[in-house]
């Protein structure tokens, strides 16, 4: 089984003996996932890339709703595909649990929020091996 730290808002969560938290299964997969839509691609120098586009629209300075909500949920698509491929070549070095591991992105569905135009919510939906469905959502703003 796999572990990563755990994150709360970007930071290491620590307990209050002054451990560090760490996270599995499908709690695992949920933060895995939010990494990755939210690294900008190619920030990760060892992996260039690990990451997603999305937030950073690479047409231009003006684009309307619709192409907007493709480039987002491309970008989303794209990054969730990538952790899969990540997934498999982890799991031939370590062992990962079945509820972090994506056999199929059931979803990837975009919606501009209607109180703030710029702020856009992603909701991506996967299925694990254990066969569980997560569900997570990610909010990014376009400026």
């Amino acid at each position: 089984m796999s572990f990563d730290l755990s994150l709360v808002r970007g930071d290491i969560k620590v307990q209050d003996d002054g451990a560090l938290s760490i996270v599995t299964g499908n709690s695992k997969l949920r933060q895995d996932i939010i990494k990755i839509l939210l690294t900008e691609l190619g920030d990760n120098k060892f992996h260039p890339n690990y990451g997603s586009h999305v937030g950073a629209l690479q047409i231009g300075h003006y684009a309307d709703k619709a192409l907007i909500n493709l480039d987002l949920q491309s970008s989303a698509m794209k990054a969730v595909r990538n952790l899969m491929a990540l997934q498999r070549s982890q799991s031939r070095r370590q062992a990962l649990s079945s509820g972090e591991k994506i056999i199929e992105v059931l979803s990837v569905l975009v919606e501009r929020d209607s109180l703030d135009p710029r702020m856009y919510n992603i909701f991506v939906s996967v299925l694990t091996e254990e066969l569980t469905e997560v569900r997570n959502n990610i909010t990014v703003r376009i400026a």
